[in-house]
């Protein structure tokens, strides 16, 4: 524990304070040797300038979300031409004087609700919180500073927008139109059905979609996680320190009182768990501090540091999965952390081999057992996974190819002077009663597929039949208009300002997505990884790309 005490009694303000001076000129001296991996990898380039592996992870997180709110649903595929999208538009707005000023930036951090304090900015609930999405002041500025550009040149090509007078009043009068309708169920009996797909089949799917099987670099490693909490025995705070964690960290230490105020609890009332804290963050430091000497110390004299460490501490020596450095490890606490090391390490250097990562309840001890360069997996490596999606792609092509050609038959009936119902009846499918309502008004009937019916007929007129309407997973409708007559006057007057709105709001939204894919088209666009095709949302489970891995 001497190291530990030692590190502990250097933790002056002053000292560091020099040191770090010293420190930074020694980092200026080196340059570029001591970059970290992401800083060094290369995501692609665009218009020949180049995209770190840090800047395109930094756009991945800013589309999925931090914290709570990440999306871990959207596949990795769309996030990936998103990101892209984004980087070329920031990269446009650039070039034109779109970037975000310091100022806006300030601006748009100050007027944050989720920042304000009872004197309104808080830099301390601001640091803290963005803390808490694992996130330092400098990425999160960046991410904002990164909006704005997107948000201007949203802004740009919403000017160029135009709702016409006739796109309006098409929109109110499916509104507000009385609709009479019947409706008949196709049953997708293709969902659970049995294709007879062939290997050349699984092969042309796999060529059709080669790009969206592409695997970034990846790596796996052993590791051990030693519980801070045997170390915990080994620290003290004391009543001064705990005095003063409790000064700079006031606003967690308060409660609504009467007349919307809050009130400060005294020091005395949360002594306790503040000691808790502290104990555990020191027993965390004193952990790392001690691991880090010895491991380090051991590196040149020994080739099994990892067992000898994890039979020292009782823990047992584990083995990840492959990862890719834009992964999200469920397994590891501080994964950012965790990833960046793990790509640093060398197991050809006595000096790099192992590596040590600080998490919350864990310090971890890793050495890299794999490393696999960025590649399209062969056909029959991912042969497992070609067969579920290229089966889920027949079914579906079967089910809109059934009910394509049972459109056209029906119309055809129709044509030569059948009703709907007698029309459907011939092809052995059941009719319903007719059905009377308006859009605007939908939400107050009820009848069976009522949102489904109401938005997929309502811009047909009077004796048009719709394509399927998907209404379920294993349904869609075919719905037959008997009748269409203008709406209510008054209720379409009433809707139209927020029926421009909403087409605005529809329209500016489509438009700058369409405008994003358009933009990355027009740019010199040369990612490391193929994108998948646009519309190609698959993702490739983690489970499956090495089902002999060990977590």
């Amino acid at each position: 524990m001497f190291i530990y005490h030692f590190n502990r009694l250097i933790r002056n303000r002053i000292l560091w304070g020099f040191f770090a001076i010293i420190i930074s000129l020694a980092f200026v001296s080196v340059g570029s040797c001591m970059r970290s991996p992401q800083q060094g990898q290369t995501a692609g380039t665009i218009n020949n300038k180049t995209i770190t592996l840090a800047e395109f992870t930094l756009a991945t997180q800013a589309i999925r979300g931090f914290g709570q709110n990440r999306d871990n649903e959207m596949s990795a595929s769309v996030v990936d031409r998103r990101a892209w999208e984004q980087l070329a538009a920031h990269q446009l707005a650039r070039e034109n004087g779109l970037q975000a000023s310091a100022e806006e930036i300030r601006g748009a951090l100050r007027e944050a609700p989720a920042f304000q304090g009872p004197n309104g900015f808080d830099i301390n609930r601001y640091r803290y919180i963005i803390a808490q999405q694992g996130l330092t002041p400098t990425k999160y500025e960046q991410l904002v500073a990164h909006q704005i550009s997107l948000m201007k040149n949203a802004a740009l090509i919403k000017s160029a927008d135009w709702v016409s007078p006739m796109e309006l009043e098409d929109e109110l009068a499916g509104m507000t139109d009385l609709f009479t309708v019947q409706t008949t169920v196709i049953s997708n009996t293709f969902a659970e059905a049995e294709m007879a797909l062939t290997d050349d089949d699984y092969l042309k799917f796999y060529e059709e979609n080669k790009a969206s099987f592409a695997l970034p670099e990846q790596v796996s490693v052993q590791y051990v996680a030693i519980p801070v909490t045997n170390y915990i025995t080994f620290v003290s705070v004391s009543k001064a320190e705990m005095e003063e964690y409790y000064d700079s960290n006031i606003e967690n230490y308060q409660q609504p009182s009467t007349n919307n105020t809050t009130e400060t609890l005294p020091f005395d009332d949360v002594k306790d768990k503040i000691e808790k804290v502290m104990l555990r963050d020191e027993a965390r430091y004193c952990a790392s501090t001690t691991l880090t000497f010895k491991i380090y110390g051991r590196l040149a004299m020994s080739s099994n540091v990892l067992e000898e460490t994890a039979a020292t501490h009782g823990v047992a020596v584990k083995t990840s999965p492959l990862f890719s450095a834009s992964d999200k490890l469920a397994w590891a606490q501080n994964a950012e952390e965790f990833i960046t090391t793990a790509f640093e390490l060398d197991p050809e250097r006595s000096d790099s081999r192992i590596g040590i990562v600080t998490g919350v309840d864990y310090i971890y001890v890793i050495q890299q057992l794999k490393r696999l360069e960025a590649h399209t997996p062969e056909f029959e490596k991912v042969l497992n996974q070609i067969r579920p999606r290229a089966l889920a792609k027949a079914r579906s092509d079967a089910f809109t190819e059934y009910t394509e050609q049972l459109n056209q038959e029906i119309s055809a009936l129709m044509e030569q002077g059948k009703t709907f119902a007698e029309a459907a009846n011939s092809k052995a499918m059941n009719v319903s009663t007719s059905i009377t309502y308006s859009v605007n008004s939908v939400q107050n009937q009820k009848f069976e597929h009522s949102f489904a019916v109401a938005y997929g007929a309502m811009s047909l007129r009077k004796g048009e039949l719709s394509k399927a309407i998907p209404a379920s997973a294993t349904e869609s409708l075919l719905v037959y208009v008997q009748d269409r007559q203008p709406g209510d006057a008054l209720s379409g007057e009433m809707m139209r300002p927020q029926v421009r709105a909403g087409i605005a709001r529809r329209r500016s939204g489509d438009l700058f997505s369409g405008w994003l894919a358009w933009n990355l088209k027009q740019q010199n666009f040369a990612p490391q990884l193929p994108l998948a095709p646009e519309g190609e949302e698959e993702t490739i489970l983690s489970s499956e790309r090495d089902d002999d891995d060990e977590i």
